[in-house]
């Protein structure tokens, strides 16, 4: 089904100009009052989306301490840099931050079985302004894996298992981040 093509009504240019010219002229003769005034419309986009976007740094760029996050790296022993794999010998560089929470942990796990590093309490650790940093050397082959515990609730003694505690600090309302696996050939 078509629709018929219709022409606009003779003369309606000639209509909106002088419709506009009157408005203009009498919002030169009689200004609106001065609660009326307003920003044009190009300034009220603009004041909002600036407004959106101090919002946004303000609630994204929390300090680091504030946020629960883990970093980690993996430090060659040799000279030569590889990709993303790991051997023997190399250290795991890790910085844990433990989002102001009243209770933390960093806990690294082999096999996701085997706890090789708790902190605090291991000396490879230092607590420094909300934060854990370690670097744990890899002794043996086999899959690394980092988790941050924080909870507001002392934390429990570690259960056996990477998920095992990431689910027991759940259960106390905590939060957990966990590392990506690092594997050691």
């Amino acid at each position: 089904m078509r629709l018929p093509v219709l022409a606009p009504p003779a003369g309606w240019e000639e209509r909106v100009l002088a419709r506009v010219d009157r408005v203009d002229r009498v919002d030169r003769v009689d200004p609106p009052a001065a609660p009326a005034r307003r920003l044009p419309a190009r300034w009220t986009w603009a004041l909002a989306a600036a407004l959106l976007l101090v919002a946004a740094v303000v609630i994204v760029r929390r300090p680091p301490e504030e946020r629960l996050a883990l970093r980690q790296e993996v430090i060659p022993a040799a000279s030569g840099r590889r990709a993303d794999s790991a051997v023997v010998g190399d250290r795991l560089g890790l910085r844990a931050f433990t989002g102001g929470a009243a209770h933390a942990e960093l806990r690294v796990y082999r096999g996701e079985r085997e706890l090789v590093l708790r902190c605090p309490g291991d000396p490879q650790c230092r607590a420094a302004g909300g934060a854990f940093e370690a670097t744990l050397t890899l002794t043996s082959r086999g899959s690394y894996r980092a988790l941050v515990l924080a909870a507001d609730r002392p934390l429990g003694a570690p259960g056996g298992s990477l998920d095992e505690d990431a689910r027991a600090a759940r259960a106390l309302g905590g939060r957990v981040d966990v590392g990506l696996a690092v594997d050691v050939e």
